[in-house]
């Protein structure tokens, strides 16, 4: 099974731009949470588990912040990768081109 695989360059630079933006608004929000939503044992209440809940109030708070920032990373990586894909491609369509015009030199430009 084999045969021509074809992709637009402008498409998948397109693609890595909405990737990088996506990463960088994640990034962003994670910052104004993280800045804004500071919680301390007092503001759990004058109850005997305020402790307990402030602790696991930190543990998901934490465990979010970090499955946050590996996606921002997955984003990132995959920007530069459908970079450099872009890229391949479009040197790939230059030389076929610059050989098509080297074997056809009568090709209309």
């Amino acid at each position: 099974m084999s045969g021509e695989v074809r992709a637009d360059p402008v498409e998948l630079a397109r693609v890595a731009q909405s990737c990088l933006d996506g990463s960088q608004d994640l990034a962003a929000a994670l910052r104004a949470v993280r800045a804004d939503a500071v919680l301390s044992t007092a503001d759990f209440g004058n109850v005997s588990n305020a402790g307990r809940q402030t602790d696991a109030y930190h543990g998901v708070e934490g465990s979010a912040g970090t499955a946050t920032e590996r996606l921002v990373t997955v984003l990132e990586v995959d920007n530069e990768s459908l970079l450099r894909v872009a890229f391949a491609y479009q040197q790939a369509d230059e030389e076929a081109e610059r050989k098509l015009r080297q074997k056809h030199r009568n090709i209309p430009i």
